[in-house]
């Protein structure tokens, strides 16, 4: 598990988020072999919780390790 900056396409903001990858290799491997990526947001909310994520693998435009 490592936390990423993830732009999306279509999203003004980067989130950043924990997924269930060790480093940028990782991460390619599991985008090129499945739809969706799921994890948890890096930061808590308003109310202090990380919630669970989840989205495209085609929406991802860069992902920088943190």
């Amino acid at each position: 598990m490592a936390t990423f900056r993830v732009h999306l396409i279509g999203a003004t903001q980067p989130i950043l988020v924990d997924l269930p990858a060790g480093n940028v290799a990782d991460l390619i491997d599991i985008a090129s072999r499945t739809k969706f990526v799921e994890g948890r947001m890096a930061e808590p909310d308003e109310q202090g919780v990380c919630c669970g994520v989840m989205f495209q693998t085609c929406r991802i435009q860069i992902a920088v390790e943190v």
